[in-house]
C-alpha cells in the first residue's frame, strides 16, 4: 500500500498519473490540472471512507507513476491513450456486447481493404465499428466488386499468379501486373467515399452501370450490376427524411449500465451497437469516441440533455461536432431507438442478474463478466487433453475455446494435467474474473497451487468448482463448500458451464483416439513402415481416404500386390472383385 510520504516531490503542474501494482502493471490512470494537488486527494482519510474505489487504488497499488504534459488538453488526451492501451482494472472501461468489427482502407502504395477486430498501428483509415463480421464481409464484397480494390496482404514489391478475385473481375492485381497508380488511387478514394456514408452515389454508379451494359446487350455485365444493386438496397435500408439537414449522425439512448448506439451516415443506419459501462454517459462519450478514437459525427442525439465536461466538449468539437442535442420524444427514430434500447436492457437483465447473484451468494470479488472454464478429459490415463471455455456476459463465446494436448500424461493425474494447463495458459494470457473448474477440492486447489507459481494469488481471481457427485460448488483452501437448491440459476449457470467444458474436452479426446486408432492400425499392418505409410498419406490425405480407396489405387502407391491385399483386409474391404477389375 501506497503512504503519503512520496507525495513530497510531485510538481504543482498538469499531468497524467498511474498507480501500478506489484508487477509494475497500471491499476489505473487519470489526469490532473495540477498533479499534486489531485493526487493529495487519494491519501485524505475522509476521501478514503467516502470513496471505497480511492482506497482500493491506494491499497492495491505499490508504484506511482506520473508524466508532465504542457497543458490540461494534451493531459486529457495521453489519459485516454494510456486507459485505451492498458486497461487499468479500476478505470471505467466500456464493454462491447460483443468484439465489434472495424472495415480498414491501408495506406499502402496500392491499399487494400479488409476487416479487423481492433483498431491497430496499421496506417490507413478505419470505418466502423460495424454489427457484425457477416455485415462487413458482405460490405466489403460489394466494393470489391464495383471498384475492385485488393483484399489480400500479398507483397507488391515482387509479381506473383493472380488470385481467383482477379479472375472473377473483383480485383486489379497489382500482385500480379503493372497497374496505373493514380487510377487505383481514384477506386481507393470511391470506397472510402462509399464506406463514409456515401451510398447513394454507388447506387447512382449501378445504375447507370446496369444501363450502359443493357445498351450494348452486355446482359451477363448488366446482370451483375443488377445483383450488386440489390445486394447493396439489402444492407442499407434508409430511415426516411426525418433529418434532412444532419444526415450523418449518433443516436445515443442509455439505461444504465446498457448503452446503445445508432450510426446513421447519409441518411441510412451503418450499426446499432450495443454496449455495458459502469459509467454515465460522459464516459461513455469520452470512451467511445476519444478512449476508442471513433469518428465524431456532425451530430450527437442523446435521450436527455447533456452537457460534457469542458475537456471533452472542447476535444468532440474539435474532431467536427457541430451540435449535441437532444432528440424529441415526438420522432420516429427515437421510437425505433427506444425500442432497441428496451430490447438490449431485458436480454442484459436476465443475464445480467445471474452474475450479479453469483457475485453475492459466492463471494466474489467482482461480477464475472469473463468466465474460464477448465476440464481434463483421458481414457485410463491415455490421450490426457484440456478444454478451456469462454463465457462472456454470461453466454458461451467459442471463438475464443481453446485445446490443450497433455502428452506426456501417461497415466491419470488429473491435479498435475490441470497444473500443467494454467502454467500454459496463465503464463501468456490475463486472467478472467472468474476460474471455473470441473472437480472438486483437489482440483481447484491444484488450480490456485499452479496460479501462486506464476505470482498470483485469490485476489487476482476468483476460482470455484463443482463436484460431480453431488453438484456441491467447492471453493480453494478452508472456505466451507456451498449447497445450492437444484433450480438455482446461478447453480443452473454452472452446470451449464461444466457440461460445456465437458463437452468439449470429450469431443477433442475422441478424435484423437480416433485419429491414433486409425494411425495404430496403419502400423500394425505387415509390410507398412514409415517410407510407405508416409508415401500413403501423401497421396490420400487421410487414412479415412485410404479406406475408401481401391486396391489398384492402392497398389499404384505401393506396388506390392500382397501387401496391399493386407491394407485392403484390415480397414474392412474386399480384395476378389477388387484383384479382377485389376
Amino acid at each position: 500500500m501506497l503512504e503519503r510520504d512520496l507525495l513530497k516531490n510531485i510538481p504543482h503542474s498538469p499531468g497524467v498519473y498511474i498507480f501500478r501494482d506489484s508487477k509494475q502493471i497500471p491499476v489505473y490512470v487519470g489526469k490532473a490540472k495540477d498533479l499534486k494537488k489531485r493526487l493529495s486527494s487519494y491519501f485524505n482519510k475522509a476521501n478514503q471512507e467516502k470513496n471505497e474505489k480511492v482506497l482500493d487504488i491506494v491499497s492495491e497499488a505499490d508504484f506511482l507513476d506520473y508524466i508532465l504534459t504542457l497543458n490540461e488538453d494534451e493531459a486529457f488526451i495521453l489519459e485516454s491513450n494510456l486507459i485505451f492501451t492498458h486497461k487499468p482494472k479500476f478505470n471505467v472501461l466500456l464493454k462491447d456486447a460483443r468484439v465489434y468489427p472495424y472495415i480498414l482502407v491501408t495506406g499502402e502504395k496500392y491499399p487494400r481493404i479488409t476487416y479487423v477486430r481492433n483498431k491497430n498501428d496499421i496506417q490507413g483509415r478505419f470505418f466502423g465499428p460495424y454489427p457484425d463480421t457477416r455485415f462487413v464481409k458482405d460490405l466489403i464484397e460489394t466494393a470489391q466488386k464495383v471498384y475492385k480494390i485488393r483484399s489480400c496482404d500479398r507483397s507488391m514489391d515482387r509479381k506473383s499468379k493472380p488470385c481467383f478475385l482477379y479472375h472473377l473481375g473483383m480485383c486489379f492485381a497489382p500482385c500480379y501486373k503493372d497497374v496505373d497508380q493514380d487510377e487505383y488511387r481514384l477506386h481507393v478514394d470511391s470506397i472510402i467515399d462509399f464506406l463514409g456514408g456515401n451510398v447513394d452515389a454507388m447506387k447512382e454508379y449501378l445504375s447507370d452501370a446496369m444501363l450502359k451494359y443493357s445498351k450494348v446487350l452486355n446482359f451477363e455485365k448488366a446482370a451483375q450490376m443488377r445483383d450488386v444493386y440489390s445486394k447493396l438496397t439489402r444492407l442499407f435500408v434508409p430511415l426516411g427524411v426525418e433529418f434532412t439537414n444532419s444526415r450523418d449522425f449518433d443516436v445515443i439512448m442509455y439505461e444504465e449500465p446498457i448503452f446503445l448506439l445508432l450510426r446513421i451516415r447519409s441518411g441510412y443506419l451503418l450499426s446499432k451497437l450495443t454496449f455495458t459501462l459502469d459509467g454515465n454517459v460522459n464516459d461513455f462519450l469520452q470512451q467511445f469516441y476519444v478512449v476508442r478514437n471513433n469518428e465524431v459525427p456532425p451530430y450527437i442525439y442523446t435521450m436527455d440533455d447533456v452537457q460534457p465536461e469542458e475537456d471533452l466538449k472542447k476535444y468532440l468539437y474539435s474532431k467536427g461536432l457541430k451540435k449535441m442535442s437532444r432528440l424529441s420524444q415526438g420522432e420516429n427514430l427515437f421510437r425505433l431507438a427506444f425500442k432497441n434500447l428496451e430490447e438490449e436492457v431485458q436480454r442484459f437483465t436476465t443475464i445480467g442478474n445471474t452474475l450479479k447473484q453469483a457475485k453475492e451468494i459466492l463471494s466474489l470479488s467482482k461480477i464475472p463478466q469473463r468466465i474460464e472454464g477448465m476440464d481434463i478429459s483421458h481414457l485410463q490415463g491415455m490421450y490426457t487433453v484440456a478444454s478451456l471455455i469462454v463465457f462472456e456476459n454470461g453466454k458461451p463465446d467459442k471463438e475464443q475455446y481453446r485445446k490443450y494436448r497433455l502428452d506426456e500424461f501417461k497415466e491419470p493425474n488429473d491435479f498435475e494435467s490441470i497444473r500443467t494447463v494454467i502454467r500454459r495458459r496463465y503464463s501468456k494470457h490475463p486472467l478472467p474474473d472468474l476460474l471455473f473448474i470441473d472437480g472438486g477440492k483437489g482440483q481447484v486447489n491444484s488450480a490456485l497451487e499452479a496460479l501462486n507459481e506464476l505470482g498470483f494469488s485469490q485476489k487476482d481471481v476468483d476460482i470455484i468448482g463443482i463436484a460431480k457427485e453431488d453438484e456441491r460448488i467447492v471453493f480453494p483452501g478452508e472456505v466451507p463448500d456451498l449447497h445450492l437448491r437444484l433450480d438455482h440459476p446461478v447453480l443452473r449457470m454452472l452446470i451449464f458451464l461444466r457440461d460445456e467444458c465437458h463437452r468439449f474436452a470429450i469431443g477433442f479426446n475422441r478424435s484423437l483416439r480416433s485419429k491414433r486408432f486409425e494411425d495404430t492400425k496403419l502400423n500394425d499392418i505387415k509390410g507398412i513402415g514409415s517410407v510407405r505409410k508416409k508415401e500413403l498419406m501423401a497421396r490420400f490425405g487421410s487414412i479415412e481416404n485410404i479406406k475408401k480407396a481401391s486396391f489398384e489405387e492402392i497398389n499404384e502407391v505401393i506396388c506390392n500386390r500382397r501387401v496391399s491385399e493386407e491394407i485392403i483386409k484390415n480397414f474392412g474391404g474386399h480384395t476378389n472383385g477388387n484383384k479382377k477389375s485389376g
